[in-house]
């Protein structure tokens, strides 16, 4: 089996990336990991020079011939762009995530977990991966769906129409063209281009809470007039439609 970045933990419901192992090797029982799929027992490995913690087959243990990860990343076990295999390699957290908090704590606690690390490595490996593959490149994601990178990968009319059709908030992958920072009050907002040339209808934010904008205001202007890619929850408020950014580093990488 390629390897993974998460796995399940003993009886528990939730999945453990890999990094957060790496972090927390106190924490956790080594024999006790298990595939996300057929749960069969794997292992935690740091990668060489431990700077690359994944997870992989434990000796002389195969996984279920029905195990959905081993099935995707067989398709890919041919393919040598090492980019690639970090795509799917990564399972991806979708809106049922999200959903699971009832506090402002439980979010919070839930996006720094989630919209760390692991987002920087597949962004910084999908700008990598030409248009025309994200339809052929298939990823596992948390709630059980084998879906192509392209699914995930929305420009803001798309978002817009999702959000007003569901009325309610969700994970996905924004590709948008940035303008300058507007300052509202504490917080920062940088509007997406639209209207007229930028064929886009709507009006799009990317939203910095006020909590968040010490630790991002000096790379602002890295990502200001820059097409992007921008992985967080979109959501509709009273004030439009955004998506917030906690962190610059980890959740947008610049196409160009």
């Amino acid at each position: 089996m390629a390897r993974i970045n998460s796995a399940l933990y003993d009886n528990g419901p939730d999945l453990i990336d890999s990094l957060e192992v790496d972090d927390h090797p106190e924490k956790y029982d080594k024999e006790r990991f298990k595939c996300p799929e057929c749960l069969v027992k794997i292992q935690y490995n740091s990668g060489v020079h431990k700077l690359d913690p994944h997870f992989k087959n434990w000796p002389n243990i195969s996984h279920k011939e029905d195990c959905e990860i081993e099935k995707l990343q067989s398709l890919q076990s041919q393919n040598d762009n090492h980019n690639i295999q970090r795509l799917t390699s990564t399972i991806l957290p979708r809106a049922e995530r999200l959903q699971k908090f009832s506090t402002p704590q439980e979010k919070q606690k839930i996006i720094r977990r989630y919209l760390g690390r692991r987002s920087q490595i597949f962004l910084n490996a999908l700008i990598s991966i030409q248009d025309f593959d994200h339809k052929a490149i298939f990823i596992r994601t948390e709630d059980r769906q084998s879906i192509p990178i392209a699914d995930l990968i929305m420009r803001q009319d798309q978002i817009v129409q999702k959000l007003d059709l569901d009325n309610k908030p969700f994970i996905c992958i924004l590709r948008g063209y940035l303008t300058t920072k507007i300052d509202i009050g504490n917080n920062i907002k940088i509007p997406l281009t639209y209207g007229g040339k930028y064929q886009n209808k709507h009006k799009f934010d990317i939203f910095i809470p006020s909590s968040f904008k010490e630790k991002n205001i000096n790379k602002i202007n890295q990502i200001e007039k820059s097409l992007v890619y921008c992985y967080g929850l979109a959501e509709k408020n009273e004030y439009g439609y955004k998506m917030d950014l906690y962190s610059i580093t980890h959740q947008i990488s610049k196409i160009q």
